[in-house]
């Protein structure tokens, strides 16, 4: 409720108040109660007590007039209660100096690194905070927020105690990642609704880039409009740019890393692909960029780029890991002003043999004729003493869901259909972090698998399967897969201009696919629905790894919870295609089992999204730590179920690296884990906020831009500030219920004592003669 009395602006702070308004009627009540009728006794000196007219009129007027100021104080009560105030006009020249609720919002992008001036932007944001910290008043509050890809919230509780706010500024982390400005500033004003002083302010130390505002988001900031709306007094919003004017804007920045696998074995090669971008410059420029393993540079893997202006050059490293355990590869940039996009890190595991399992679904007495014939031979050759994978193979009406423990991938290859109990094993394997590839044949049930795998788009099958295709007809010699197609990290080195033949192979037969979800992506499969989640449960749309010449997928992808589903509609033996005659199948088999595998081992994920690492049952939780990007320990949180121990770690607001190490001087049972938190690289681009863009936040005086401490005393001083007059009202009330005591006495004391002396008078007079 806002009223407009004479040019200031007027409302409560606790309207609910206002209820006790009706306690005015108590004294009306009070005095119709008094008035009722008693019965008259007669007795012989009652003529000398009766009032006379004037009396009667006087005290009459001195009841009603007591009444009233009874009515007025319970309503002056009711008022200041309810926390009055005004803006502007004469109250705030006799008003108390107003308590403040402040809201400082540290910008913590790695933009806000930039060391191009004697201070980075972040550090001049904390001494602003600690300078501004001493111009607070007692009873003034503050809270601190630590803007970043999502919103961390240091100090939520405002808190009056300065020393805590001043420690919690010196313990930042130092500027990661991006950061969403607008989600911070309305997280300030949430906190701002719920505390009780007139003045609120949140305060936003940025370093005026343009990223994180989303200033043309027209639905963003109206919400943000109508969460200010909500109090009584809407929070001040001030934005502050502590770098100032910074004409270089030159940056060179690395993006986030592509690996062929995050899943490998010793000696096997892993590609590294990633981009170099070149921004702010208006001349050519040539760059180092060097390749990391475990934080050691390696001396002959750096390459040397040149950059034009606003430019980009693709980078790309092979590297074998030469032992086992989880490793940490970085691309690494020479140092520049802006540190924070200078490298990207990625998280390799690096184990022994893979175990996978191959489910034959033509089985035959004849070896060289079973489905899995070629695909065994590739994964594990029997002269191969040493093989990356180690490959067992079961018939699929044998196949239980018991032969799935230890697997780390499931191949099933032309499977007719399975039962109830095979289908739901192999659904739990790929829920909890296990890889199925499913290679179609001349035998498989369309509709046992449409039904039950894809189950309206629900299900482990990626696509709906239609018709099956034939292109041996006439002088087709069959199709062959479009080099443009395989642009995925991991599928890319199969393009014709690798050599290999995997582009030449042609396939004569391929079952037609068909995408029609109707189910959510956010639905879960059956039996999974009253489990908790260990992970975000999006099921993923389906992604072509390849096509072949007409443009149909010959190889789909899936993540589905934890795990990946792989679909390759034609057959992976030699019915189908010449595809097992060429060089590259083997490379092939091997690439896309390491691709699914990885969902086992992933330790690559987005800001948010908890750690997870398989432990063994007696894992010694308490002996273990979680080290942070902000080199903080975070204990080890116990996960998983009664089959599978977890350990975990929720808190992953901050990108960067992490790691899962036993306490300093303690051995256990296993080595450091390695995670790495991945970012948006955006932040990168340093163009500054335009004037079109603070006209576009500043509408409705939304937000107010400030150049300094002292411009903000100034906007804080000027008359327009609210002002608090319940302290005025009290005094009123006291004044008030002091003249409802005098005049309670004066009635008390003499009001219907007083007779009529026109009465009294004869009667004195023929006393006296007597």
């Amino acid at each position: 409720m806002t009223h407009l009395v004479s040019a200031m602006s007027f409302d409560f702070l606790n309207p609910a108040m206002l209820l006790g308004l009706a306690g005015v009627s108590l004294p009306v009540l009070a005095h119709l109660l008094s008035k009722r009728k008693y019965d008259v006794v007669q007795w012989g000196a009652m003529q000398f007590l009766e009032l006379g007219r004037n009396t009667r009129r006087r005290i009459r007027l001195e009841e009603i007039l007591l009444m009233l100021l009874r009515m007025g104080l319970i309503a002056l009560l009711a008022i200041a209660l309810a926390r009055p105030w005004a803006s502007g006009g004469f109250l705030s020249k006799f008003a108390p100096k107003q308590k403040r609720d402040v809201v400082l919002v540290i910008d913590g992008s790695y933009s806000m690194g930039w060391e191009g001036a004697a201070e980075t932007p972040h550090a001049a944001a904390i001494q602003w905070a600690h300078r501004f910290l001493e111009e607070l008043q007692p009873g003034d509050t503050v809270s601190l927020l630590d803007a970043r890809d999502q919103v961390r919230p240091v100090i939520e509780n405002p808190v009056q105690n300065m020393g805590i706010v001043r420690e919690e500024l010196n313990q930042l982390p130092g500027p990661s990642g991006s950061s969403n400005l607008a989600e911070a500033t309305a997280k300030g004003v949430q906190i701002l609704n719920r505390t009780t002083n007139l003045i609120r302010d949140v305060i936003v130390l940025t370093d005026g880039q343009a990223r994180g505002w989303s200033a043309d988001d027209v639905n963003l900031w109206a919400r943000f409009d109508d969460l200010r709306s909500q109090a009584a007094v809407k929070p001040r919003v001030w934005i502050i740019n502590v770098q100032g004017e910074n004409a270089d804007r030159t940056n060179f920045s690395v993006d986030r890393l592509q690996l062929s696998r995050e899943l490998t074995v010793a000696n096997f090669p892993i590609r590294v692909k990633t981009k170099v971008y070149y921004s702010g410059g208006n001349d050519p420029a040539s760059r180092r960029v060097h390749l990391e393993v475990d934080g050691q540079r390696l001396a002959d893997n750096s390459i040397g780029i040149q950059l034009q202006p606003n430019g980009e050059a693709s980078v790309e490293f092979e590297y074998r890991f030469p032992t086992e355990g989880s490793h940490l590869i970085s691309v690494v940039l020479e140092n520049d002003n802006l540190p924070g996009d200078n490298r990207a890190d990625a998280a390799v595991s690096v184990t022994k043999a893979l175990p996978i399992l191959l489910v034959d679904g033509d089985p035959n007495l004849d070896p060289t004729r079973r489905e899995t014939f070629f695909a065994k031979s590739a994964l594990s050759a029997r002269e191969n003493n040493a093989p990356w994978i180690d490959a067992q193979v079961v018939d699929w009406e044998k196949f239980t869901a018991d032969d799935l423990a230890g697997q780390q991938a499931v191949l099933l290859a032309n499977v007719p259909r399975l039962n109830k109990e095979q289908t739901k094993g192999l659904k739990e394997f790929v829920v909890r972090g296990g890889g199925l590839w499913i290679a179609l044949g001349d035998r498989i049930d369309r509709d046992w698998y449409n039904r039950e795998l894809y189950d309206d788009g629900g299900g482990l099958l990626p696509v709906r399967i239609e018709s099956l295709h034939n292109e041996m007809q006439g002088d087709s010699k069959g199709a062959r897969v479009l080099d443009a197609s395989m642009e995925l990290p991991w599928i890319s080195r199969f393009q014709s201009e690798h050599g290999g033949g995997f582009a030449e192979a042609r396939f004569s037969h391929w079952w037609k696919v068909r995408s029609s979800s109707k189910r959510s992506a956010e639905e879960k499969p059956d039996g999974e629905k009253d489990e908790p989640p260990e992970e975000p449960t999006t099921l993923h749309s389906a992604i072509a790894a390849a096509r072949l010449g007409n443009n149909d997928p010959l190889l789909l992808t899936r993540r589905y919870r934890r795990g990946d589903v792989a679909l390759m509609t034609s057959a992976i033996d030699a019915d189908w295609s010449t595809l097992p005659a060429k060089p590259d199948y083997v490379s092939f088999m091997h690439e896309v089992v390491f691709r699914l595998a990885s969902g086992v081992a992933s330790r690559n994920v987005e800001i948010g999204v908890p750690l997870v690492v398989s432990v063994p049952d007696n894992f010694p939780f308490d002996s273990y730590v979680f080290l942070g990007p902000d080199k903080k320990e975070h204990p080890a949180q116990v996960g998983g179920t009664e089959t599978r121990r977890l350990a975990r770690l929720d808190n992953t607001l901050l990108p960067g690296t992490y790691a899962l190490q036993s306490k300093a001087g303690r051995k256990g049972p296993i080595e450091t884990e390695y995670f790495v938190a991945n970012f948006d690289r955006g932040e990168s681009d340093l163009t500054p906020l335009s004037d079109v863009d603070r006209k576009l936040l500043g509408e409705n005086e939304r937000l107010g831009f400030i150049e300094n401490a002292t411009d903000m005393r100034r906007k804080n001083s000027v008359d327009e500030n609210p002002t608090e007059f319940w302290h005025l009202l009290l005094l009123v009330f006291l004044a008030i219920l002091v003249a409802e005591v005098f005049m309670t006495r004066r009635l008390v004391r003499g009001g219907h004592t007083v007779l009529d002396d026109s009465q009294l008078e004869p009667e004195f007079e023929s006393e006296d003669h007597n």
